[in-house]
């Protein structure tokens, strides 16, 4: 079984078989020059599996815009706060007779594109996506394989979560033996991303935009 839904990111303006399920997710940024949601366990209730992928808001790509102007101009800026902030899900699901096996599952983001020039006189020029990081909050620690605070590298794959699906326990335990298993899955909910543009280059003034593609997988 595949499964695929999209969903982007803005980039900085300056001046998403039965054994594997996917998600695709899309965020844009953009840079102008001039909830307690963490890993949770929930129960299984379906006859399939799933995987579902959701980046910022319900529908819609959302953008998160840097704006560059006043004092953030000059030679010697300070990094800009994106809004708005950006919440990511990452819900899947397995059949109630699953057995207790491992599935892992694993959040990546793709910004090997850089965000390019739209207006303003900036040419040619690009702002690469390494120019962005993240604080993340409403998140678990980092043993729960939950997103933690970071930066994009400017890779195709960036590996930013992952965490087992399975939760599966003994519901019936007798001293050594269990009589009984509950089948539950983990799922990740609204992990909230607050971006920051670095600033510490001086580029040509202009607006520059770019998306970032966010997928999910579960072996």
């Amino acid at each position: 079984m595949r499964a695929r839904c999209a969903a982007v990111i803005p980039r900085p303006a300056l001046g998403r078989g039965w054994r594997r399920a996917l998600a695709a997710g899309l965020l844009a940024a953009g840079v102008a020059l001039p909830a307690a949601a963490v890993i949770t366990t929930v129960t299984d209730s379906g006859s399939t599996y799933s995987l579902v992928l959701r980046v910022g808001s319900a529908s819609g790509v959302d953008t998160v815009n840097f704006n560059v102007t006043g004092n953030n101009v000059g030679l010697t800026p300070t990094a800009v706060t994106g809004t708005p902030t950006v919440d990511v899900w990452v819900t899947p699901v397995r059949p109630v007779s699953t057995s207790n096996v491992a599935r892992p599952v694993t959040l990546r983001v793709d910004s090997s594109a850089a965000l390019a020039c739209l207006s303003g006189g900036c040419g040619a020029t690009t702002i690469p996506f390494s120019k962005i990081s993240w604080t993340a909050s409403n998140n678990s620690n980092a043993a729960s394989g939950d997103i933690q605070s970071g930066r994009f590298t400017g890779s195709a794959s960036q590996l930013i979560a992952n965490f087992n699906a399975n939760a599966t326990y003994c519901s019936l335990p007798l001293i050594i033996f269990c009589l009984g298993w509950t089948y539950q899955s983990n799922t990740m909910e609204a992990t909230r991303l607050q971006f920051f543009y670095d600033n510490d280059v001086i580029y040509p003034a202009g607006s520059y935009r770019g998306t970032v593609r966010f997928t999910a997988s579960m072996e």
